[in-house]
């Protein structure tokens, strides 16, 4: 069975979360604390406390699929720690978080009118 990213909807858990849960726990949040219906066609994304790993659980009709990124670079996952940073987030976007780019950085449009 292929599974086509663009044809899920795509929910981050802000702020930080326990990469010792399983699927089921996960799902739990996203159920109690997300609100959101963990057998939907959606791919709910975790992060740990030391930012380095990402989980990513999606329901395919008669079990989970459980995503794990961990970065063994010494470096971190820029992650968001509010709710409406969380949502802004499309599949595009989490492509490029897993290739390490800061997807919640974006720099002010500027339109100047006169040089100097």
């Amino acid at each position: 069975m292929e599974i086509r990213l663009e044809d899920y909807n795509l929910y981050i858990k802000a702020g930080r979360t326990d990469m010792r849960k399983s699927s089921a726990g996960l799902a739990l949040i996203v159920q109690n604390e997300m609100k959101l219906q963990p057998f939907d066609k959606s791919v709910f994304l975790f992060c740990g406390a030391n930012r380095r790993t990402i989980k990513a659980i999606v329901w395919n009709g008669n079990g989970w699929l459980e995503i794990i990124k961990r970065l063994e670079c010494g470096s971190s996952f820029k992650w968001p720690t509010n709710a409406e940073d969380a949502l802004r987030i499309k599949i595009e976007d989490l492509l490029l978080l897993l290739k390490g780019y800061d997807i919640w950085r974006q720099f002010p449009v500027y339109s100047p009118k006169f040089v100097g």
